[in-house]
């Protein structure tokens, strides 16, 4: 089936049930070559389980598979309020096999259970009867926000998706922030051979506000590598504020749908204008990387004690 025209070839940004997305990896892969896709990243939160489990079902759909994952971490100096302070890392290319990976996977998934099982608690003392088996009722695979937010539906606390979804941000004090800081999520990417790049920059606040050049700068000088500049969370002026900043700081380019298949299904998916030199940019600077890849820190870098 021929890609349409309001597609793009190209996607880096999707998710599944292993995280907080509807579709099986399965699903999700031969909906993308049903479209057309031939270059397909499935980045779900803090995990590659997906990606590990759909590799020979995408090849033999001639679907390219770009192993990659998305860290949730945290940056102290952004000046968020710890309730609203999760990051987005988007890691491209990174070993997904590699002891240090797998090993930072499970800190990272532990870090969710803990924080997941505390807002339980918050929901509960605030009279939402919701507990850690009542969320892995809803998605036994992944113990995340949008498995909870079904399962305050099924207990009825909420009349539907959106309902939960306003229920659960609206008890977000006290919540624990996530152990793992944007700087060393970076340094763990690039010591897995992997490229990072921040997700949906526009909702990334600095100070109460968008990212600017000195926010940025800080990042660049962590190790970031580029920035998500095509995605739906951004408008015109978005997207040319980051491109801006992208080329004042040679960074790459990239983008995806972010495409979870709720509330209608993979509507998104495909929807961003990704193009091959996109690619073939973040492709090369893997390369680059994977010449003086050293995953000797890898498996530290949950901890909680450095502040970026």
């Amino acid at each position: 089936m021929p890609i349409s025209p309001d597609l793009s070839a190209i996607d880096l940004h999707t998710h599944t049930y292993y995280s907080d997305g509807r579709a099986s990896p399965a699903e999700l892969v031969g909906y993308a070559a049903r479209l057309g896709i031939h270059t397909l990243a499935i980045t779900d939160h803090d995990n590659a389980r997906g990606a590990r489990e759909v590799r020979e079902i995408a090849a033999n759909l001639g679907v390219t598979l770009v192993p990659a994952v998305e860290l949730t971490c945290r940056w102290d100096a952004s000046g968020a309020p710890p309730c609203d302070s999760d990051i987005d890392l988007l890691g491209y290319y990174v070993d997904i096999d590699s002891p240090a990976f797998l090993q930072l996977e499970q800190a990272a998934l532990a870090d969710m259970r803990r924080r997941i099982e505390a807002r339980c608690k918050l929901l509960a003392g605030a009279g939402c009867p919701v507990s850690l088996a009542d969320v892995l009722a809803q998605n036994p695979r992944y113990i995340g926000a949008m498995p909870l937010v079904d399962a305050l539906v099924a207990r009825g606390c909420a009349r539907n998706f959106r309902e939960g979804l306003r229920l659960l941000d609206s008890h977000r004090d006290g919540v624990p922030v996530c152990s793992l800081t944007i700087d060393r999520a970076i340094e763990a990417l690039r010591a897995l051979g992997g490229v990072a790049v921040l997700a949906h920059p526009s909702l990334v606040r600095w100070r109460g506000g968008l990212l600017d050049a000195k926010a940025v700068g800080r990042l660049v000088e962590m190790g970031l590598d580029g920035l998500e500049i095509y995605h739906h969370r951004l408008d015109a002026a978005a997207r040319e504020h980051f491109l801006g900043l992208a080329r004042r700081y040679d960074l790459l380019v990239t983008g995806g749908s972010d495409e979870h298949g709720w509330p209608a299904g993979l509507d998104r998916l495909g929807s961003q204008a990704v193009t091959r030199s996109m690619l073939a940019a973040l492709a090369a600077r893997a390369v680059q990387r994977g010449e003086a890849k050293s995953p000797k820190r890898a498996d530290s870098l949950s901890s909680k004690d450095e502040r970026a």
